[in-house]
């Protein structure tokens, strides 16, 4: 949100510098309006009083007046703005009302001087015998003090307005820059040049033709004024305005956007800093999908937030799922190798497909063979009957391909280091633990069964009832093991399986398997 410079100060002290900012800006202001009323009324369109009684009577009714208006004012200014900063005095975040209500504190204590400048051009106009002479010099010098007011507490507001806003969803279409423009010259030009003009047509002496007429040109030569300041507001609003119309496409997701160059000073730098900027975001794009094509998009996602490389990882419990391809040797020495890509690639997408529909993430293809993991780097619930809904599914998918090569499926359920393993020059995420080998083991085994599918008991149990359609196969030693583990594998009719059949099914003979060598 810009800490450095909208935190600078404690939020206290912010707004208490911020009240007593505006009660000064008031003074400044006000002041400034009535040297211009004192300028108006004693060089543009100077008129003697009727007399001493005359003017006393106008300092009584401006002393009256002031008083008055500050009795009235002052409570009602103080009341919005305490209210508008109370979020600020707290030190939370504003809610959307008080949001708006800070961003509208500028506009809110001018129209007060605003209604304060028109009624004092109403009342001192009715007051005096010129009447025309005097209240057109309090309303053009209310004027001025207005935009200047404006001005100078959008100025003051600008830090915690911006502590504010941080955060905000900005609305659109909202364009401020020909608006700004157009008040410094209303403030700078056209009050002054009006005030001229219409001097002879409020003082009786300065009512010739010749006045008159200088008087009409004036005024003309404001409205021309007006009508160039405008169109140069506007040449400098527009490409401002093409370049904010951009970047709501960029917010939306549209990186093929642009804006034509059409200047060669800042706002042509502006232009081109823009299409720099697309430029850079749309290769980080096209980076982030390669990447996330390479490693998979929940690994990519994970880097892109971290950053910094950190090597190691968390312990958690997973699913391992390895299938691969059996007598693929001999495949390769009967076909191309485009042909062998070919099937590759196919059958690679079934298994990716499959493991990505239950939630799972393919992590490495090695050769003719594939490590997917479920619960990393994403968790995910029921991990282990995700796996096994995979491994029932990859056999039937991969048999629909053309010269459908038989796999071998083996999944295991354990708990792993999950992490960046390597150097911080060169490093991959991937798991290591008793899991991954078990399912490695048990995919050799599959190879040449009917349902080509082993998991082990642990995978079964914590499946709970995501086991079902799962029968027992049988015991087996692997290697790295000191104790033999049950496993299972598919089964067409339904029949859950449990622990308690793997147990019954080590005493039925033929049942066993041993892995020689294990």
């Amino acid at each position: 949100m810009g800490d450095g410079a909208v935190e600078r100060y404690p939020r206290p002290l912010q707004a208490r510098a911020a009240v007593r900012g505006v009660i000064l800006l008031d003074l400044l202001a006000n002041a400034a309006g009535a040297a211009v009323v004192v300028v108006y009324l004693k060089l543009v369109a100077p008129s003697e009083l009727a007399d001493e009684q005359q003017l006393g009577l106008n300092l009584a009714v401006f002393a009256l007046f002031v008083a008055v208006t500050v009795a009235v004012a002052a409570p009602i200014n103080a009341h919005l703005l305490h209210k508008a900063l109370e979020w600020v005095r707290e030190g939370r975040a504003p809610t959307t009302q008080e949001r708006i209500d800070t961003v509208g504190q500028p506009l809110k204590q001018t129209f007060s001087a605003f209604i304060g400048w028109m009624g004092a051009a109403v009342v001192f106009g009715a007051l005096n015998d010129d009447v025309w002479r005097i209240a057109v010099g309090i309303a053009l010098a209310g004027l001025v003090t207005c935009a200047l007011l404006y001005a100078l507490l959008e100025r003051h507001f600008r830090p915690i307005v911006a502590l504010a806003l941080a955060g905000a969803t900005l609305p659109r279409w909202r364009r401020e820059i020909t608006t700004r423009i157009m008040l410094a010259w209303w403030i700078g030009s056209a009050v002054p040049l009006l005030a001229v003009g219409l001097a002879p047509w409020t003082i009786e002496d300065a009512s010739t033709d010749t006045g008159r007429r200088l008087s009409l040109v004036v005024i003309g030569c404001v409205f021309a004024g007006g009508i160039v300041m405008r169109a140069a507001a506007g040449a400098v609003s527009a490409p401002v305005t093409e370049v904010a119309l951009a970047l709501e496409q960029v917010e939306d997701g549209n990186l093929d956007v642009s804006v034509d160059i059409t200047n060669v000073g800042e706002l042509g730098r502006l232009q081109v800093g823009f299409n720099n900027m697309v430029d850079g975001l749309r290769e980080r794009a096209r980076l982030a999908d390669l990447f996330g094509r390479q490693v998979g998009i929940d690994v990519a996602q994970r880097a892109l937030e971290a950053g910094a490389v950190e090597l190691g990882g968390s312990e958690r419990e997973i699913t391992a799922l390895f299938v691969d391809l059996e007598g693929f040797t001999a495949f390769t020495e009967q076909h191309s190798p485009s042909e062998v890509v070919a099937e590759l690639n196919a059958f690679f997408e079934v298994v990716i497909r499959v493991v990505m529909a239950e939630g799972g993430w393919v992590n490495k293809f090695e050769g003719d063979a594939a490590l997917c993991i479920f619960g990393a780097p994403v968790p995910l619930d029921a991990h282990a009957a995700h796996a096994l809904r995979a491994a029932a599914a990859i056999p039937a998918e991969v048999a629909k391909l053309p010269e459908a090569p038989s796999v071998g499926i083996g999944v295991a359920t354990g708990r792993v280091v999950a992490g960046n393993v390597g150097t911080t020059d060169r490093y991959e995420y991937t798991v290591v633990g008793d899991a991954v080998n078990v399912a490695s083991r048990l995919t050799e085994m599959a190879k040449g069964r009917a349902t080509s599918v082993l998991t082990s008991e642990d995978t079964i149990r914590i499946a709970g009832d995501g086991a079902v359609g799962w029968r027992p196969a049988g015991t087996v030693k692997v290697r790295g093991r000191a104790r033999p583990i049950r496993i299972f594998e598919p089964e067409t009719d339904g029949a859950p399986a449990t622990i308690e059949s793997a147990r019954s099914a080590e005493e039925e003979p033929g049942e066993a398997v041993v892995v020689p060598g294990g």
